[in-house]
């Protein structure tokens, strides 16, 4: 289960930073994850709804979508009533991309039944349409 809570985790959050406009925001969907990313000076709400590493993310109250290229995030999930499990993850596609942007997503905590995922980074990649 842990594995699986983290890869939803780092694609959620690869997602948020690489988080592009949606006309339909998914927030609904089953798994999906809200983040806030700031990439230079705004300050984005992505919709992440998958769990791979480079998992695009939809930008809230937009039809951009956010792709990821590269991620540097840290997530952790607390079980109700158990140890903290921490996962750093680093990761860049192989081909160089131009024209990205890098933005940080700061602390930010998601409470459950389950228990507590948090996720901080940075994500680099491009919105689109470009």
């Amino acid at each position: 289960m842990k594995r699986h809570v983290l890869a939803f985790v780092a694609a959620a959050v690869a997602a948020a930073a690489l988080v592009a406009p949606a006309g339909a925001d998914p927030i609904h969907a089953k798994n999906a994850m809200k983040v806030q990313a700031t990439c230079g000076t705004k300050t984005l709400t992505a919709v992440v709804n998958g769990n791979g590493k480079f998992t695009p993310a939809h930008i809230l109250g937009s039809t951009a979508v956010f792709v990821p290229t590269a991620l540097n995030l840290t997530f952790t999930f607390t079980p109700t009533g158990g140890t903290t499990m921490t996962s750093h993850n680093t990761a860049t596609k192989a081909s160089p991309i131009k024209n990205t942007m890098t933005c940080t997503i700061p602390f930010q905590s998601f409470p459950s039944p389950q228990g507590t995922f948090t996720i901080q980074g940075t994500v680099t990649g491009f919105l689109t349409p470009r």
